[in-house]
């Protein structure tokens, strides 16, 4: 297998990703059926974030954090949420390549989303259950 090399390789694993993610019962109706993304309109945006994050493309030009509060305000997001997303996020990564890019892909994955729940955290925003 080959390591994230270009644009394309991007974009056909965001492509594959999220095609995994519609399709999956916990996060699935997140994506359609509460955030109601449209998916011609984020596909090419969440591609040029991970373009620019790892290619540095510089073509992403937004504020993730802002549609993940927004998300939080709709539905409750709990951390099993970003450990599953992870999960699928690193599955579809080792089913697609293979590299030091691709290893950086997943660890920027990770250290996205511990920030994102630090800040719903922080926000009130992250639903976790009190022990």
């Amino acid at each position: 297998m080959n390591d994230i090399e270009t644009e394309a390789d991007v974009a056909l694993f965001v492509e594959r990703f999220y095609a995994r993610v519609r399709q999956d019962d916990e996060l699935g109706h997140i994506f359609d059926d509460v955030a109601h993304v449209n998916w011609p309109e984020h596909l090419p945006r969440i591609t040029a974030f991970w373009s620019t994050m790892l290619l540095n493309s510089g073509t992403y030009a937004g504020n993730p954090m802002r549609a993940h509060l927004d998300l939080a305000l709709k539905t409750p997001l709990r951390p099993e949420h970003f450990d599953h997303w992870l999960l699928l996020f690193s599955q579809t990564l080792t089913d697609t390549f293979s590299g030091p890019r691709t290893d950086e892909a997943r660890q920027r994955a990770h250290g996205i989303a511990a920030v994102i729940q630090s800040r719903l955290y922080s926000t009130g925003l992250l639903a976790v259950d009190a022990a």
